[in-house]
């Protein structure tokens, strides 16, 4: 169950509304997207929408609790998120000293590397097993 640990409110993210309702049932599989890391990106009316693509993510989020639809939500770009585990990442378990990337499966982490010159959305980097230093839009190539 992740949870934010630090997150700079004037320059470590932003507020938008979200597109859809966030709760208990929204994630893939059966597994919740509360709590977990969720790579989010804006629609054309700047939404909050679950990222599909490396060129779209603007920042992550990780929602304590059900919100509905145009709620507005903090999303993180620099920061630290800690508890981080399997259910955050499409495969594998968290590892220190990897960088993690968006995995447009289920818009989560994926610790595989892009391939030499595409593009990837680098989302962090773990410094423990269980805690991720958040750096969107940094370049890791």
């Amino acid at each position: 169950m992740s949870r934010i640990d630090k997150h700079g409110p004037i320059t470590g993210g932003f507020r938008a509304p979200l597109n859809a309702a966030w709760n208990a049932t929204s994630g893939p599989s059966g597994v919740s997207d509360l709590n977990r890391v969720i790579c989010v990106a804006l629609n054309g009316s700047g939404r909050l929408i679950k990222a599909t693509t490396a060129l779209s993510v603007v920042g992550v989020v990780c929602l304590p609790s059900a919100k509905d639809a145009g709620s507005p939500v903090d999303v993180m770009t620099a920061g630290e998120i800690v508890e981080l585990d399997t259910n955050d990442l499409q495969t594998g378990s968290p590892a220190a000293g990897t960088k993690y990337y968006l995995d447009t499966t289920a818009s989560r982490l994926t610790a595989t590397a892009p391939a030499a010159g595409t593009n990837a959305a680098y989302i962090g980097t773990t410094v423990e097993a269980g805690r991720l230093v958040v750096r969107v839009g940094s370049f890791q190539g």
